[in-house]
């Protein structure tokens, strides 16, 4: 008797089988897509992507294959997986995918959103796969964000600013910043300044001296030879070259994500004059700047 209930038994899971497997499963639902940023460390920045996906079926389904990778300016960022994949039957539940930033490509989407008029996009792409037993669902993700920033905009003045070296007086007429040189190490400052000689003698220039800070991070910092003399009472154009060490921007970026995708810029620029032996520097330009980006909002 033992013998023929087991037998019924399998009997009717074998039959219960054959009519799941020519049973045709419903499409997952997807309701909802978000992203925020996870765990962010010096090597690495998370992005969380939450998607609600509705489950119609009376049986859980299990995803069976995922890929996501992230973009920036078409430079390959990084790439991510699930870290939590299973739709429960007739319900709504959270696929939760990890997508990771490499932060030693910074440098390299640097010069790139630079290059391209400090404008950037963000594309994030891949796909879920779950499994229907007799057929597969693909489903496509795709987030696009563009990234927009005018840094150097807060150096530039054209108000004339009167300045006091010791007991001679320069006018300061212009200031005017652009983006020079940019190559995988270095991205250059140049700034033109036009400034006015009020004195009855000539003035040299001999060295400029700069400080640029992101988040109190010194990604500009030191100094190089000036030979410019400016003439009595006369107008003389400087060109003054700031040089920002792309290796920093790793930092600076880690600090930019951690503080909500806000950076306070501080720039500093120091020239030095040499009259009658005496060496001197001036502050012919101090500002402090915030700006952001909106990455995954």
């Amino acid at each position: 008797i033992n013998m023929k209930k087991a037998a019924l038994i399998v009997f009717a899971v074998i039959l219960l089988f054959g009519c799941i497997q020519h049973v045709k499963l419903g499409k997952p639902e997807i309701r909802g897509i978000t992203n925020e940023w996870g765990k962010v460390t010096n090597n690495t920045t998370e992005i969380l992507t939450k998607i609600k996906v509705y489950n119609p079926n009376p049986i859980s389904l299990p995803l069976k294959d995922v890929l996501t990778e992230i973009y920036l300016n078409n430079i390959k960022m990084g790439e991510g997986s699930a870290i939590k994949a299973e739709l429960k039957a007739n319900s709504e539940s959270t696929i939760v995918i990890s997508t990771k930033l490499e932060n030693d490509k910074i440098p390299e989407w640097w010069v790139s959103h630079i290059k391209n008029g400090e404008k950037s996009v963000m594309i994030v792409k891949g796909y879920l796969v779950f499994d229907l037993m007799v057929t597969q669902f693909k489903y496509p993700i795709e987030i696009k964000r563009e990234i927009k920033t005018n840094i150097l905009s807060e150096i530039n003045s054209i108000t004339p600013k009167r300045i006091k070296v010791g007991h001679l007086s320069l006018t300061v007429k212009s200031i005017k910043s652009e983006w020079g040189e940019v190559n995988e190490n270095v991205t250059q400052i140049v700034t033109s300044v036009i400034v006015h000689n009020d004195n009855t003698i000539p003035i040299p220039i001999t060295r400029f001296n700069y400080l640029l800070e992101m988040n109190g991070i010194a990604v500009a910092e030191g100094s190089n030879n000036v030979s410019t003399i400016l003439k009595p009472n006369a107008d003389a154009k400087l060109r003054l070259v700031t040089e920002i060490n792309n290796k920093m921007l790793e930092k600076w970026w880690v600090s930019h994500i951690r503080n909500g995708e806000k950076t306070k810029v501080k720039i500093l620029l120091r020239p030095e004059i040499k009259v009658g032996g005496k060496v001197m520097q001036f502050t012919l330009a101090e500002k402090e700047f915030e700006f952001a980006t909106h990455l995954l909002s």
